[in-house]
């Protein structure tokens, strides 16, 4: 195998390129709706350390964000 500098950096392109795409909607809150977001957001964090604490390091299950 040979792994010159631009066979490794094609090898890198290639894995980008079979990636997954992840896409990012952002949405600016503020007020009432803000506050709810962050209890929300504090809400699954602490299920994550929780869950993080009851299960140690093997993979979480899988979940979707609402």
């Amino acid at each position: 195998m040979n792994t010159t500098p631009d066979s490794t950096q094609r090898t890198r392109r290639q894995q980008q390129l079979e990636a997954t795409d992840v896409v990012f909607e952002i949405n600016l809150v503020d007020g009432a709706e803000a506050e709810h977001l962050g209890v929300q957001q504090a809400a699954v964090i602490r299920d994550v350390v929780l869950w993080y604490h009851r299960n140690g390091s093997s993979a979480p299950p899988h979940t979707s964000a609402t």
